[in-house]
């Protein structure tokens, strides 16, 4: 018991296992009633949508947020220009379903936000067609020369339906997606049945992905591939302690620099969340080992979705979507990282790099 509060079993055990100093430190922060909520004062997020709780985080506001939803915003690596998820006006409607979901580009100028740009047909060839489509466009992140997007493309309505795909820019032109299958210098690791998504692109030679597949995951599971002389190796799942029942994943740069913290979203009920989606973090253990990940607390955390947070290029800024419960109206968020005790000794790495090496000299500019 500490501070006259009383724990569960999970909590205690937590605090007993072999977490660095740091994190124990800042888990007993998280753990104490009145420091987990924002303080009296604090101003609330205001938004287009209702905030299911107080928290520190505040609304990007317009012009990135609209009335529609916002969702799974990702750097360049000069932070000038930022790419993300909306249902706004101009989205390329998705049949069947009440939700459409584009990839959309904002730069800044001067400091400010500029109305975002829709990467779809018809718009300026510099730009780039055929991005978008009636599908749903999702889960987006520029390579760190700017000249490649990944992101991930489902059926509407259909998250079992999630493949991996790639744009790349050539003599300024954003070119027609492929599915990373296609693609000779990216792992073959869509499948038919199953989901994959969310990925972190670590290095030319490990990617962290997010899978989905029945009789095979419980879930969305978290998964690694490694590249072994050249080769891309057969994935393995990262295990029972960090992956749980519920739906798992991750966003671009939530891994750390030494590659033993990892950021994850999930809906795992128990262990402190606070409900819907949350933000967590889980830590190897000396084996290497990745363990039960700690809920990143109030300060982020509500009852409602939160999820698919990421880092800006300097890492000093914590970015994501937050919105009512079982609900896609969300808006994007953003916190100060050391605000997050659990993420005050975090160095989160940059954007993933453009693995199309056979294709970089002939690949333009960047926005």
């Amino acid at each position: 018991m500490l501070f006259g509060t009383q724990y569960t079993t999970s909590e205690v055990t937590m605090i007993n296992r072999p977490y660095p100093k740091h994190v124990v430190a800042a888990f007993t922060l998280l753990l104490v009633p009145s420091l987990t909520y924002a303080m009296s004062g604090m101003e609330v997020p205001q938004s287009g949508h209702t905030n299911t709780s107080s928290s520190l985080s505040k609304s990007m506001g317009e012009p990135i947020n609209s009335s529609e939803s916002e969702i799974e915003m990702t750097y360049s690596a000069d932070g000038k220009t930022v790419i993300f998820v909306s249902g706004r006006q101009g989205s390329i409607p998705s049949p069947g379903v009440p939700y459409n979901f584009d990839i959309w580009m904002s730069h800044s100028v001067n400091g400010a936000w500029q109305a975002p740009i829709h990467l779809g047909p018809g718009i300026d060839p510099t730009v780039g067609p055929n991005i978008n489509t009636s599908a749903w466009e999702l889960e987006p992140s520029l390579s760190d020369d700017g000249n490649v997007i990944y992101f991930t493309r489902y059926e509407p309505g259909n998250l079992s339906t999630g493949d991996l795909y790639v744009t790349q820019k050539i003599n300024g032109v954003w070119q027609i997606a492929r599915n990373w299958n296609d693609v000779p210098e990216l792992p073959h690791i869509n499948t038919p049945t199953g989901e994959e998504h969310c990925p972190i692109i670590a290095s030319d030679s490990l990617i962290y992905f997010s899978y989905q597949q029945p009789g095979v995951t419980q879930d969305s599971d978290i998964w690694k591939v490694e590249k072994k002389d050249g080769v891309w190796q057969k994935p393995e799942s990262l295990g029972p302690r960090i992956n749980s029942p519920y739906r798992d994943h991750m966003h671009w740069t939530g891994l750390s620099k030494d590659g033993k913290s990892l950021i994850i979203t999930s809906t795992r009920p128990d262990m402190g969340s606070r409900g819907g989606h949350d933000e967590w973090i889980s830590y190897q253990n000396p084996k290497g080992e990745w363990q039960e990940p700690l809920n990143l607390g109030d300060t982020i955390n509500t009852s409602g979705e939160d999820m698919c947070w990421t880092f800006t290029p300097d890492g000093k800024t914590f970015t994501g979507s937050s919105g009512p419960r079982d609900s896609y109206n969300h808006d994007m968020m953003w916190v100060r990282k050391d605000d997050v005790p659990l993420l005050k000794n975090f160095e989160p790495i940059g954007p993933p790099p453009n693995l199309l090496a056979n294709n970089k000299k002939r690949s333009g500019e960047t926005e």
